[in-house]
C-alpha cells in the first residue's frame, strides 16, 4: 500500500519487526500495516507520509495504532529494540520533536493506541499512557487484558473490543482500576480441563444451539486451543454460537464451552457455570467451526 493510501485510512497500523510469529501473523491480517523495527524506523515512516501529505487531496484523522509485545514487568510496549518508557530521555526527546514539527496534527493523528498485552496493566504502564498524552497532547489508550491475532481483522483493531482499551480521559477521572488487571486474576489463565466443573447436561446455559463433542473431536478442539492464554475479557456478553458440551472420565457428565466470536474464542468456566468465563484464543477458527458443525446436536432442555 502506498503512502497516500495509509494517509486516507482511518487507523496507521505499525506492528513491531521481530521474529515473532504472533506478530507476523497480525501484521499479514492488517491491509497496509506497516513494519518497524524501532524508533527510527517509525520516524522514518512519518517522514514519507508527512511527505505523501503535499500531494494527497486529504488527511482521514485516524488513531496511530502501535503493535507489539509488553516486553517488560511493567507491561511497557516495545515496537522491535524500543521500550516506550517516558521514564527514557531518548523517547521524551522523540516526542518533542514530533510536537515541535507538529507531525500527527499533519498526519490526521488524533489519538495513540498502545496495542499489546496488558499494556494499562500496571501503575508505571498507565503513568506513561497519561505522560505521553501530555507531551502529545492526544488522548493515548493502552488495553486491561490479553490481545491476540484474533482481535484485529484486515481493517485493523476490531471495533468490538474497544472494551479492552483504557485510555487518558478514563484515568484522569479517577478510572485507573479499569486499567489494571481484574483482582485476583493478575496473569493469564491457563486451561486445566480436570479443574472446569462437570455438569449433567440440562437446560442450555446461553441461548444458542448445543453440540456434543466426541472423544475424539473433544482432542481436535483442544489441539486448536491456546490453553496458556485465557483471560477474562470485560464486556463480552455476545451470544455465542454453539454451546459445546466436552465429555469428562464421569459418565454423563460434561465440560461446557462456548464458541464466541466466530469460532476465534472459546469460553470455559473455571469458576463455576454462574462466572462469567474465561476465553481462550484459538489458532483457526475455520478449522474450529468445521469440527463443530460436524457434532450431532445434544438435548436443548428449557423450563
Amino acid at each position: 500500500m502506498d503512502d497516500r493510501a495509509l494517509l486516507a485510512q482511518p487507523h496507521l497500523t505499525v506492528v513491531s519487526g521481530e521474529p515473532d510469529f504472533d506478530l507476523r501473523q497480525i501484521a499479514q491480517i492488517i491491509a497496509g500495516s506497516v513494519i518497524a523495527s524501532g524508533r527510527a524506523d517509525l520516524e522514518a515512516l512519518f517522514g514519507r507520509l508527512l511527505a505523501a501529505v503535499e500531494r494527497a487531496a486529504a488527511v482521514t484523522p485516524k488513531t496511530l495504532d502501535l503493535i507489539g509485545h509488553t516486553r517488560t514487568s511493567a507491561s511497557l510496549l516495545a515496537l522491535g529494540d524500543w521500550v516506550i518508557d517516558v521514564a527514557d530521555p531518548a523517547t521524551t526527546a522523540f516526542c518533542h520533536g514530533l510536537v515541535d514539527r507538529d507531525v500527527l496534527p499533519r498526519l490526521g493523528v488524533g489519538a495513540l493506541r498502545l496495542l499489546g498485552c496488558h499494556s494499562a496493566g500496571t501503575a508505571h504502564a498507565r503513568a506513561t499512557i497519561e505522560q505521553l498524552s501530555d507531551l502529545l497532547g492526544i488522548e493515548v489508550l493502552g488495553t486491561n487484558q490479553l490481545l491476540s491475532a484474533g482481535h484485529y481483522d484486515t481493517g485493523g483493531f476490531r471495533d468490538c473490543w474497544s472494551c479492552l482499551l483504557v485510555g487518558t480521559s478514563e484515568l484522569r477521572h479517577g478510572s485507573s482500576e479499569r486499567g489494571a488487571a481484574p483482582a485476583g486474576d493478575p496473569h493469564p489463565r491457563i486451561l486445566d480441563l480436570d479443574a472446569l466443573p462437570a455438569i449433567m447436561l440440562g437446560e442450555l446455559v446461553a441461548p444458542c444451539p448445543r453440540r456434543v463433542a466426541t472423544a475424539e473431536a473433544a482432542r481436535q478442539v483442544l489441539q486448536l486451543v491456546r490453553r496458556r492464554e485465557g483471560a477474562c475479557m470485560p464486556g463480552l456478553s455476545t451470544v455465542p454460537m454453539y454451546e459445546l458440551a466436552l465429555p469428562t472420565h464421569t459418565p454423563d457428565a460434561y465440560h461446557v464451552a462456548h464458541v464466541v466470536l466466530e469460532g476465534e474464542f472459546l469460553r470455559f468456566f473455571p469458576d463455576g457455570m454462574s462466572a462469567a468465563g474465561i476465553v481462550f484464543p484459538v489458532d483457526d477458527a475455520v478449522a474450529l467451526r468445521r469440527v463443530v458443525a460436524a457434532l450431532p446436536p445434544g438435548p436443548e432442555l428449557r423450563d
